[in-house]
């Protein structure tokens, strides 16, 4: 009888202290079926981990809300998307899904916005332009500065020539404004600003006229006598055109619903800017600051032969952020205290 008191008191014993054990930890233990998923890290938040059911994507119609980035451009640029982006219409519609059929490409072209969209998204706020603006380098130039189309448009921007020297950028044979992401984007925005007045604030006949020109959309306005974008008679490439940002803009701001998780882009400078006084080759640059060859031609496709050229005014260099300080260590007698 001893020993069997023994034995019960032992298993009151480890039951109680089972049960102890599940009250104080069982809410950190995951269930069956559910799996920890890591939300991105931000510069200086870890985010905590969160709890998902899992689920068969390929049987379901719509993919299963995947949650944005914590701490990314993204959580910076989504709210500020408010443009109506008509997504009860076919023609958005037909966009949206174009897009989602190939997310890997959506994903590929987002990620290259990478070292220009923090800077672009900005220069929006700084203009009080819609930041739907700032994704127009996804349909003109899928966030590629070396992107040249047959009609002689290049950059983020696409710009023509004579559009690009009317709004002040230089070109010549061994430079190339329309690629420099800083002169192209303040560029751009500042004939955005004139289209918005031009049109009265109507930013669908703003963002056609950047396609097409002003004079095609007033003439279509004058022919139709409507100022809806949706009834003009405008070339078929803007018909898409207008369409497919907005289908650009819904996918960034709702990205869960579309089951869309946009890549990991940190809301901060990738880039610094450096005034350069004295004619320097780029392989200069590499030698001496620790910049990548890849960082250097992605953030300076501009000049045409490697060459930093100054012809009576200053030429802006641009590195990344983190390189700076070395940049202007290394090369002090050749730019600009800043």
């Amino acid at each position: 009888m001893q020993n069997s008191m023994s034995v019960s008191k032992s298993v009151v014993l480890a039951v109680l202290s089972c049960s102890l054990f599940l009250a104080i930890f069982g809410d950190k233990i995951d269930a069956p079926g559910l799996v920890s998923t890591v939300a991105y890290e931000n510069a200086n938040t870890k985010a905590a981990l969160a709890l998902q059911p899992t689920t068969n994507m390929s049987t379901s119609p719509i993919a299963k809300p995947v949650p944005k980035p914590v701490g990314s451009i993204w959580d910076s640029l989504s709210p500020e998307l408010k443009l109506d982006h008509q997504v009860q219409l076919a023609q958005v519609q037909s966009e949206i899904r174009k897009l989602l059929a190939d997310k890997d490409k959506l994903n590929s072209i987002l990620k290259s916005a990478g070292p220009y969209i923090y800077f672009i998204h900005e220069q929006t706020k700084a203009r009080g332009l819609p930041a739907e603006l700032a994704l127009i380098p996804v349909i003109e130039s899928e966030f590629n500065p070396n992107d040249h189309s047959n009609k002689g448009a290049t950059g983020l921007w696409q710009m023509m020539p004579q559009t690009a020297r009317e709004l002040g950028i230089k070109i010549r044979d061994s430079y190339d404004g329309r690629r420099n992401v800083v002169a192209s984007t303040k560029a751009a925005l500042a004939y955005f600003k004139d289209l918005g007045q031009m049109f009265n604030g109507n930013w669908y006949l703003a963002i056609a006229a950047y396609n097409c020109g002003q004079v095609k959309v007033a003439s279509a306005e004058h022919r139709t006598g409507s100022h809806s974008f949706w009834n003009l008679k405008l070339p078929q490439e803007t018909k898409v055109y207008v369409p497919k940002l907005l289908a650009v803009a819904e996918i960034v701001k709702h990205p869960e619903k579309y089951g869309v998780r946009l890549p990991p882009i940190n809301n901060a400078p990738y880039f610094a800017e450096v005034k350069v006084k004295k004619t320097m080759n780029l392989s200069k640059v590499l030698e001496v600051s620790g910049v990548t060859p890849a960082a250097l031609r992605t953030l300076n496709p501009d000049f045409n032969h490697g060459v930093v050229v100054n012809k009576g005014t200053y030429t802006s260099l641009l590195v990344p952020v983190k390189n700076e300080p070395l940049v202007r260590a290394q090369l002090a007698d050749r730019v600009i205290v800043s």
